[in-house]
């Protein structure tokens, strides 16, 4: 959800060290009216018993892409974040390995170190590897009582899928996973960070100038009205303010692949 505080203060998601494109993607959803009436509504049908979290959120990752998971008690903890592993790279999907592949393997649970959560999302059980690094994602189709082989569809990301599936091998061998793929580089992290900081001075009802003397420079404050109508400042806060629009309401989902 969107930080209650002042909107000129860096947003939550600036403070994690191991933030990854799809922390990120979360935070725009997170500010989407939409979404977040939706959300409330799966909280309360959960409350009342009418639904589990996990089917809650299993419908709510469906339609959304990713979500919070719709447990009352740990409500918007970005942790315990679900998304589609059709349209996230970095999830693994795990299933069992055709008879004639020569598979003897078991996974060990143990093998995958700390657990942060389970939970079954639709036909898969989804399980979330704790790390410092950045947590992995794991979609398990079946049970762990048999050789698994890893999913890796031939699409868009193969690279991404393939640098997953390497830390997940490193983690089964007991190698420190390492740091994940898809994480924004320092300037294109700071850029998405700053059309977060947009989202919630709009909402807190900033005008562009404001947002502009805030995000941009200190000396628009200074400009005469005519100044301010013809300058780089109020272009770039423009379009600054339709891109965070655009990712707020659907364009999220390009983050997701590291777009």
């Amino acid at each position: 959800m969107p930080p209650e505080r002042d909107w000129r203060a860096p947003p939550d998601e600036a403070g994690s060290d191991a933030l990854a494109y799809s922390d990120i993607a979360l935070g725009y959803l997170s500010r989407n009216p939409a979404y977040r009436a939706d959300y409330s509504r799966a909280l309360r049908r959960v409350k009342r018993g009418t639904i589990t979290a996990d089917d809650a959120t299993t419908r709510l990752v469906r339609r959304w892409g990713i979500s919070f998971h719709a447990e009352p008690a740990t409500a918007f903890d970005p942790k315990l974040a679900v998304a589609r592993p059709d349209l996230s790279p970095t999830n693994i999907v795990l299933a069992p390995a055709p008879t004639d592949f020569g598979a003897t393997q078991i996974i060990d649970e143990k093998q995958l170190g700390a657990i942060r959560a389970r939970m079954r999302i639709g036909k898969y059980l989804h399980v979330i590897l704790a790390d410092s690094d950045g947590d992995e994602h794991i979609w398990i189709a079946g049970a762990l009582d048999g050789p698994l082989a890893m999913m890796l569809p031939i699409d868009a990301d193969p690279f991404a899928r393939l640098a997953a599936a390497e830390r997940l091998c490193r983690r089964l061998n007991g190698v420190t996973a390492g740091p994940p793929t898809l994480r924004p580089p320092p300037f294109r992290r700071l850029h998405l960070l700053t059309l977060l900081q947009v989202l919630d001075g709009l909402q807190a009802g900033a005008t562009q100038r404001e947002l502009a003397t805030s995000l941009i420079h200190q000396k628009v404050r200074r400009y005469s009205a005519a100044d301010w109508v013809e300058s780089r400042e109020r272009k770039r806060v423009r379009r600054w303010i339709a891109e965070a629009v655009d990712l707020r309401d659907g364009g999220y989902v390009r983050l997701l692949r590291g777009g």
